[in-house]
C-alpha cells in the first residue's frame, strides 16, 4: 500500500516541468533507512520522551516544511492540479482501516482508531467531495478548502499526540493495553515515516495553492 501511494505521488509529479529524478532515489534511501532502523531494534527504546521513534517523523517533516515554504515548490504548486492534491488525501481511508484491523488483532490501542479518538478517516472520506465541489473549474472555493486543510492538519496532530501518549514512555497518558509499540516495527514504521508525512505535505501544498489562488 505504501509503495502504491509513492507510485501515485511520483506519477502525479511526473507532469511537464516537474522533475522526479532526485525525489525517487531519496525516497528509496529513506525507505531503506526505516527498514534498517526498525529491524535493528533502535526505535524500540521508549525509555525517554520523546521516543527515538520521533526521528522517523521529524526528519522528513522538517524537510517537507522547508520545501513547501521555499521557492523550490513554486513550480510544483503551479503545475499540479489542485483537485489532484486534495483527492490524494483519500488514501487516509485505507490507512485507518489498516489501523482498525490492527486493533482487532490486539496490536494497537482503541484510542488510535476511529472507534476511539482518531478522526482521520473523516479527512479521507471528504477529500474527493472537497475536490469535486469546491475546486470545480470557475467555481473554486479556496477559503473553504483552506479551512478544510487546517482542520485536516489539526486532526492529524490529534492522532500523532494520541499515538505518542499511548507509547510506553515516561509521559504515557493512555495506560490501556496494548501500548503503542507496533509503529517501531516494520512495516508499521512506514506509518509515521511515510504516510503521516505525506498527509502533511499534501495539506501544506494545497494551502500554498489556495493562498496563491486568492491572490490571483
Amino acid at each position: 500500500f505504501v509503495l502504491a501511494c509513492i507510485w501515485m505521488v511520483l506519477k502525479g509529479l511526473s507532469r511537464p516541468h516537474i522533475s522526479i529524478i532526485k525525489l525517487a532515489p531519496l525516497l528509496a534511501v529513506w525507505l531503506l533507512a526505516l527498514l534498517v532502523l526498525s529491524a535493528s531494534g533502535f526505535l524500540r527504546d521508549f525509555s525517554n520522551f520523546p521516543p527515538r521513534l520521533m526521528i522517523t517523523f521529524a526528519i522528513p517533516l522538517i524537510l517537507i516544511i522547508w520545501w513547501v515554504f521555499s521557492s523550490k515548490s513554486y513550480e510544483t504548486s503551479i503545475n499540479l492540479p489542485a483537485q489532484w492534491v486534495v483527492k490524494m488525501q483519500g488514501f487516509r481511508v485505507l490507512v485507518e482501516l489498516f489501523i482498525w484491523w490492527a486493533y482487532l488483532d490486539g496490536e494497537i490501542p482503541v484510542q488510535m482508531t476511529f472507534e476511539g479518538r482518531n478522526f482521520d478517516i473523516l479527512v479521507g472520506v471528504t477529500a474527493p467531495l472537497v475536490a469535486s465541489l469546491w475546486l470545480k473549474a470557475n467555481h473554486e472555493r479556496p477559503v473553504l478548502v483552506i479551512v478544510w486543510n487546517i482542520l485536516g492538519l489539526l486532526i492529524l496532530l490529534n492522532i500523532v499526540v494520541i499515538a505518542l501518549l499511548s507509547a510506553p514512555t515516561p509521559m504515557r497518558y493512555f495506560t490501556n493495553d496494548p501500548a503503542n509499540t507496533i509503529v517501531a516495527d516494520f512495516p508499521w514504521v512506514l506509518l509515521p515515516g511515510v504516510l503521516v508525512v505525506l498527509a502533511v505535505a499534501l495539506h501544506l501544498l494545497s494551502l500554498k495553492q489556495m493562498i496563491r489562488m486568492l491572490k490571483s
